[in-house]
């Protein structure tokens, strides 16, 4: 029994070395032209909420930390990250109709007030990440503000 559990060991030892071997790609890049950051005026502590809980899955650029270099946890993590940026891409902000803006802001305050988003999975990694009430009236505030701004100006266009 023992011979067994030592075999046991040393394959799924051999295992994890392996597989260390299969890396996702990294969400890495230096391109901001289109990034939200650069499109619109976005107030410091709107854009402190958007780099502590968004911009990880929801960007072209994730912070990574050691542990996302283990896999099978880099898997996950690029899952994650893939799945977030099909659904907004902050990063893209720039190439985006004013009408999908609106309705994405419109969206990004009710994931928020409903605590769908960020993910519980990612909050509970990462403690700034998760938004309280009134960071989410904030977010909210600002994302109508600018909702009503960006209306303006396709009314004005």
């Amino acid at each position: 029994m023992r011979r067994v559990l030592i075999i046991t060991f040393i394959i799924l030892c051999v295992v994890f070395v392996i597989i260390q071997f299969f890396q996702p790609e990294k969400n890495k890049s230096t391109d901001v032209s289109n990034h939200i950051f650069t499109s619109e005026q976005v107030p410091d502590n709107i854009a402190s909420m958007f780099k502590n809980a968004c911009l990880d899955c929801h960007s072209n650029n994730t912070k990574y930390l050691w542990y996302h270099n283990l896999s099978p946890v880099s898997w996950m993590v690029n899952k994650h990250v893939i799945a977030g940026k099909d659904e907004l891409n902050l990063s893209e902000w720039g190439k985006m109709d004013i009408y999908d803006k609106i309705s994405t802001l419109e969206e990004i305050c009710q994931e928020t007030k409903r605590k769908t988003m960020p993910l519980k999975s990612y909050s509970s990694m990462h403690k700034e990440a998760k938004l309280t009430d009134e960071q989410i009236a904030e977010l909210c505030s600002w994302s109508t503000k600018l909702s009503e701004q960006l209306l303006t100006e396709a009314a004005e266009n």
